[in-house]
């Protein structure tokens, strides 16, 4: 089989979840293409590249000129027809890409396919869905309604565009996304978690600098109309003090009071309120296999999670789920649960 994907890994310091990030791409075989951009210094970075050596289509070591500048190197040095990047602390699904190439397979017109993604956060415990994401809308042109690690698109397409900006350091994926809409790319949606991306107050696009606020204003400013623009300035600076900056009682509270105007991913909405029945797909990329995941829900034992061939114990909001196997390495264990009137899912975990 040829090589369908070329994915950029740009490493500009260490993560401990690099590992996971290297995992869950050699978790999707020979369809992948992976250029691995070391511009930390950093040995530990080096020690673990080592490590996936035989994996890599390509391999730099050294400065370069931004995150940008590394994924566009990594796509010249790669000859796959569809192209994709990962940061250190994101991670793919197992079958992500299986599940790509088969769409993309049905449908040999569209340019640009997304699916959803899971959120992690600092504590690598599972807080739901990337509420944000939505299936292909003009809304995209005012809010960036892609999950970039879960996103993948026609090399042709971009190149058409004039590829990726590497002048930009914080929006380059929603300036790509809304240059390609403009162009006439054809876009479309799998309703499946393709990838996992953590949400830190430590990360890059949690900051809200003077060089992001001027990217994004760039890309607001394009918009037609007063009110579009207005909507997209408010809602990028209510997603960022929310998430990075008042008190995590406070920003629950606002997504309570919202959430019936997001999506509802796999039941679960964007507070984390389970409807019917949610499901949530937990990925395990640790060396050591563990027996158990954890997850904490907000109304007591009113509400029941459980595991296929697991058993699970509750008390007080905790349900324990032991599994009858270990969960190893590039296991995907999906939770299922049961709610009561209100129940919230607040994390879940590897234990």
């Amino acid at each position: 089989m040829s090589a369908e994907f070329a994915i950029s890994v740009p490493i500009g310091a260490w993560h401990p979840l690099l590992p996971d990030c290297l995992e869950s791409l050699c978790a999707q075989g020979e369809r992948t293409q992976i250029a691995a951009l070391d511009a930390s210094g950093d040995a530990r970075v080096a020690d673990m590249l080592d490590r996936f050596d035989d994996r890599f289509a390509y391999r730099r070591t050294g400065p370069d000129a931004g995150q940008s500048d590394a994924i566009i190197e990594g796509w010249a040095n790669m000859s796959a027809p569809f192209l994709g990047w990962l940061n250190a602390d994101d991670a793919l699904y197992p079958g992500a890409l299986e599940a790509v190439a088969a769409r993309l397979a049905d449908d040999p017109a569209i340019d640009v396919l997304y699916g959803d993604s899971t959120i992690i956060d600092d504590a690598a415990a599972y807080r739901g869905f990337h509420w944000a994401v939505k299936p292909p809308h003009e809304r995209l042109l005012r809010d960036c309604i892609i999950s970039q690690p879960s996103c993948f698109f026609r090399r042709a397409a971009v190149d058409d565009i004039g590829g990726l900006d590497r002048d930009l350091h914080y929006t380059m994926d929603w300036d790509l996304w809304v240059r390609l809409w403009r162009a006439g790319a054809r876009f479309d949606f799998v309703d499946d978690v393709l990838s996992r991306v953590l949400w830190s107050r430590d990360a890059k696009t949690g900051g809200f600098n003077a060089a992001r606020r001027g990217e994004l204003e760039r890309l607001i400013g394009a918009n037609q109309g007063v009110i579009a623009k207005a909507k997209s300035r408010v809602g990028f600076a209510l997603h960022h003090f929310l998430e990075y900056r008042v008190p995590a009682a406070v920003s629950d509270r606002v997504r309570r009071r919202n959430a019936g105007r997001g999506r509802i991913i796999h039941g679960i909405d964007r507070a984390g309120g389970v409807h019917d029945r949610g499901r949530l797909p937990l990925v395990h990329y640790g060396e050591t296999p563990v027996h158990s995941v954890e997850l904490i829900l907000s109304d007591g034992a009113a509400g029941q999670a459980s595991v296929e061939g697991a058993t699970a114990t509750y008390s007080g909001g905790r349900n324990l789920i032991k599994t009858d196997r270990p969960i190893s390495k590039g296991d995907v264990v999906t939770v299922e649960i049961k709610p009561a009137s209100s129940t919230r899912l607040v994390t879940a975990a590897f234990a």
